[in-house]
């Protein structure tokens, strides 16, 4: 595993900001869950301060949008105290406890459209990183 302490930017590739690291740079470890595994594998080919760009395809990034990852939910399958709205994150647990996200799409009656890709399938992104330091124990 590498530790490295570093500033982000990461955008659609059309240019709107997704997120960044702001002024605060973020100190993470490589498979700590910080950064998704396609935007570790750049953090690991960036040089030490130097300012980077990587350009990533949806299938190098977070994948293509799965119609499969698409549910029609009724609404008694939501608490009935939670208050639903269109592009709010609900979170899902299984029954063995696994946790899932679903950003709720459609709301017609008490059919819920809820997408389970990645909010970022499909999309091709820009990932910009300075590496201000690899920590000595880093890979």
């Amino acid at each position: 595993m590498g530790k490295y302490k570093l500033f982000y930017k990461l955008m659609h590739a059309n240019g709107a900001l997704v997120d960044e690291s702001n002024d605060t740079p973020l100190v993470f470890e490589i498979g700590d869950g910080q950064l998704d595994p396609c935007l570790e594998s750049c953090v690991k080919e960036a040089e030490v301060g130097k300012l980077q760009t990587f350009l990533l395809s949806a299938d190098e990034s977070f994948g293509q949008v799965y119609d499969e990852a698409i549910q029609v939910m009724n609404r008694s399958e939501f608490p009935k105290d939670m208050r639903l709205k269109t592009d709010a994150a609900v979170e899902f647990k299984t029954p063995t406890g696994d946790s899932f996200v679903g950003c709720i799409d459609k709301i017609d009656g008490d059919d819920i459209t809820v997408n389970f890709n990645h909010p970022l399938a499909g999309c091709d992104i820009s990932f910009q990183v300075e590496i201000l330091e690899k920590y000595k124990n880093a890979q």
